[in-house]
């Protein structure tokens, strides 16, 4: 396949080995994601956290990707890896890094991105006055996201929807 220009655009063909190789990838830099921010002193959680990186506030540069990219740099002057660093096979990984930071719990969201919607569970109520409900939906509806319901459509969704797009 050209382009116009003269440029050569290589087509990715997904085979089954490929995909495994994707799946693998996938899951380990997810893995390896998980333990260095599990294992990361608690001093350290904000500022070496493999999530969003500090340094980029506002960017949301991604830890996996950028620790991809730069692994992939020193591997560049190793002569027979670099034979196997075609274009095609740094753009998969680097997608499978985007997947991995996806599926890492990086920047804890178990808190940071759950944390709003269940809020007023165990939040003191003269503190969450002040939180309006598309923020944090009403305690009754955190209370039912909380325990179950029995029945996704007992689920009060018009109360809960609205701070789950929020977040």
């Amino acid at each position: 396949m050209e382009k116009m220009s003269g440029e050569r655009v290589e087509e990715v063909k997904i085979t089954v080995p490929v995909l495994a190789l994707v799946l693998l990838l996938t899951a380990l830099l997810t893995i390896i994601g998980n333990i260095f921010v599990y294992f990361l002193p608690f001093p350290f959680t904000c500022n070496m956290n493999a999530g969003d990186l500090i340094a980029t506030p506002g960017v949301d540069m991604l830890g996996i990707p950028f620790m991809t990219t730069l692994i992939v740099g020193a591997l560049m002057y190793i002569p027979s890896v670099r034979k196997y660093l075609r274009p095609v096979n740094l753009m998969l990984l680097y997608v499978v890094a985007l997947a991995s930071s996806a599926f890492a719990n990086q920047d804890s969201p178990w808190r940071e991105a759950f944390e709003p919607v269940i809020a007023r569970v165990g939040t003191d109520p003269a503190v969450m006055a002040y939180v309006p409900e598309f923020v944090s939906p009403p305690r009754e509806a955190a209370e039912a996201l909380i325990r179950g319901t029995g029945s996704i459509t007992a689920i009060p969704w018009g109360q809960l929807l609205p701070a789950i797009t929020w977040r």
